[in-house]
């Protein structure tokens, strides 16, 4: 019988001995295991952060095409307005030259004089070379169209003589001589 408990003995130490090999490899794979469903559970937080960031790209897209697209009559307007301030920009010496001498000289005449004045002073200026913009007026280079409907609010007659005068009183450095109907 004790032959039999050793035997039995030894063969519990092998089996034990093999239990606790099968156990280390069972903790081995559970590490295992773990690493991995951590890594995977990373890796699928990563992949829907990524898909997140794709659908907000799809949608910053959308809105820069729109963006752009609205822009692009922007582009076609802003050059226009180069184009028409360059060419303002060539004419301002002759504009600024017949304002100029309309707020010096004609406040003490008529509107029919001061329109004959204007033309004549249109006249001499592109003779002399200058360019200036055809039909160009003390009011459409110095007038300024909310003011101008400020004094119409105010009680301004609404004509040409009386604007001008308006813009003649506003835009000279001291008391102009003119003559108010």
């Amino acid at each position: 019988m004790r032959e039999t408990a050793r035997v039995m003995g030894e063969k519990l130490a092998v089996v034990m001995g093999a239990l606790a090999e099968k156990q280390k490899m069972v903790r081995e794979i559970n590490a295992e295991l773990d690493d991995l469903n951590s890594n995977g559970a990373r890796l699928i937080a990563e992949a829907k952060k990524l898909n997140e960031d794709i659908e907000e790209c799809g949608k910053k897209l959308i809105r820069a095409e729109k963006m752009i697209g609205g822009l692009e009559g922007e582009r076609t307007r802003w050059t226009e307005t180069v184009a028409s301030l360059t060419k303002q920009q060539e004419m301002l010496t002759g504009d600024c030259l017949i304002a100029a001498g309309m707020i010096s000289y004609s406040g003490p005449f008529t509107a029919v004089y001061r329109e004959q004045l204007e033309t004549g002073w249109r006249n001499a200026v592109k003779k002399l070379g200058v360019k200036v913009t055809a039909g160009v007026t003390m009011r459409k280079v110095l007038g300024n169209d909310v003011t101008i409907r400020g004094w119409a609010v105010a009680g301004l007659p609404s004509d040409n003589l009386s604007i001008e005068n308006g813009i003649i009183m506003f835009g000279s450095r001291r008391w102009p001589l003119m003559i108010d109907p």
